[in-house]
């Protein structure tokens, strides 16, 4: 006879719901959007990606670059289509050789509108065309050099939920020029443009520099429970979704 008191089979489909050990919790994690695929959903809806460019043999590989779906095209990705002519895209990628005239004019003109939203695939990105681009509301970045199929997706993927995705080299370069203006010119003044503690902003630099959780809480002495309490502060503060978005916002409105 089984035992009354045992517990039953687990209904199938179920998981558990508590967080493996090194993942990050509820409170630090991207959450899926509206359109993306939560659980149950076989057909989550997908990510329509139209291409610009002044150039058509670079307008023609990057658009056999959407529509290609890689070995490394993560388990239920939510899908990414190449839009029609006559379809409205939820996102435009545009591709230029730099930030230039006709990029910016291209991101003018998305101003204000809910979508298409960019993302802007670049073939000279420095930190002067990267920190242009992101005043003119260019918070998806990838460099020509390094675009892959799986990565520009992947990005595609993050404008569309509403994130920002920015080479880690070119966020740590553009912090620090934005700090030493904040210290040199700033400060000596009396002045700041900093609402975030110089806990949080240790925290954003680090983040900027491409550290994860665990390294954080090592170098700044903190558990890795405090240090992803501190990243939901900077986030609900700065009112964005994931770390970031949060430098890159932090950058675009001069606050570090």
């Amino acid at each position: 006879m089984s035992d009354p008191q045992a517990p039953g089979p687990r209904p199938a489909g179920r998981v558990d719901t508590a967080h493996p050990a090194g993942t990050d919790d509820p409170a630090d994690v991207d959450h899926p959007a509206d359109g993306d695929h939560p659980a149950g959903r076989a057909h989550p809806t997908p990510v329509r990606a139209a291409v610009r460019s002044r150039d058509p043999i670079s307008q023609a590989g990057v658009t056999a670059q959407l529509g290609t779906v890689g070995a490394e095209e993560p388990a239920g990705a939510r899908p990414v289509v190449v839009a029609g002519p006559d379809d409205d895209p939820d996102i435009l990628v545009i591709v230029a050789d730099t930030v230039d005239g006709w990029l910016l004019a291209q991101l003018d003109a998305l101003t204000g509108r809910p979508a298409p939203r960019p993302v802007l695939v670049v073939g000279q990105l420095d930190d002067t065309a990267g920190l242009q681009a992101i005043e003119a509301g260019g918070l998806n970045l990838v460099r020509r050099s390094e675009s892959t199929a799986t990565l520009l997706r992947e990005v595609v993927r993050a404008a569309a939920r509403g994130e920002a995705r920015l080479p880690t080299d070119l966020l740590s370069s553009l912090l620090t020029r934005v700090g030493r203006a904040q210290r040199q010119v700033l400060a000596p003044r009396g002045l700041t443009i900093l609402p975030l503690s110089p806990r949080q902003l240790a925290v954003l630099r680090m983040i900027a520099a491409g550290a994860d959780i665990a390294t954080i809480a090592r170098e700044l002495s903190y558990s890795e429970r405090s240090i992803k309490n501190i990243v939901h502060e900077i986030t609900t503060q700065l009112g964005v979704r994931n770390r970031t978005q949060a430098v890159a916002h932090a950058i675009r409105e001069g606050l570090i």
